[in-house]
């Protein structure tokens, strides 16, 4: 008579039982491991008010953004004031925005409760595009071309009131274009 765990047996017994059960067991160990995290990570997500700026800094260092940047705001114009089309390049700039057949100016986007609170965005000045005819000449805003933003997508984090706690706020994360210089481009026909 066969011993119940002779070798062949106990090699069967194994495979057919044990490890099953180990990776059952390990599975329901990582599923608990997930719930139990997802629900510290929802306790986590309200701060105080003083925490929450921290906090927001870190997010976005994390996610390889500057956040050690400090806006001069006498050197930006106001986001909508009312701007100009130039009518001569100014060759001599070391700034590409002076320089560009689709010339721009940098203003600064600035929204409460949002993370970075102020970001600095390119505004074309021209319709068109300035094009000079020759050495001498003055740039002639032609609309066969138009001036376009060039946009880069950037994250942000917006602060909004934690629902079971409304004197502590969250984070959630968006992601806007936002305008970096402005380029020349044929006008759609």
């Amino acid at each position: 008579m066969d011993r119940p765990y002779s070798n062949g047996n106990f090699q069967m017994f194994l495979i057919y039982f044990i490890i099953p059960l180990q990776t059952l067991i390990l599975l329901g160990l990582v599923i608990a491991k997930c719930t139990w995290t997802s629900e510290a990570h929802k306790y986590k997500k309200c701060f105080s008010t003083e925490k929450l700026e921290h906090r927001a800094l870190k997010i976005l260092q994390r996610n390889r953004y500057q956040t050690d940047v400090h806006i001069d705001e006498t050197q930006y114009h106001k986001l909508g004031m009312k701007k100009t089309c130039p009518t001569v390049l100014r060759s001599q700039s070391v700034d590409y925005n002076n320089r560009s057949v689709s010339p721009w100016r940098y203003s600064i986007d600035s929204v409460e409760g949002r993370f970075p609170e102020k970001i600095v965005v390119a505004e074309c000045l021209c319709e068109g595009c300035l094009i000079i005819k020759g050495p001498g000449h003055h740039g002639a805003q032609h609309h066969a071309y138009n001036s376009v933003p060039i946009e880069q997508t950037q994250m942000v984090l917006m602060k909004t009131v934690c629902l079971n706690n409304p004197e502590k706020y969250s984070l959630t994360s968006h992601f806007v274009k936002v305008p970096i210089a402005c380029t020349c481009v044929r006008s759609r026909i």
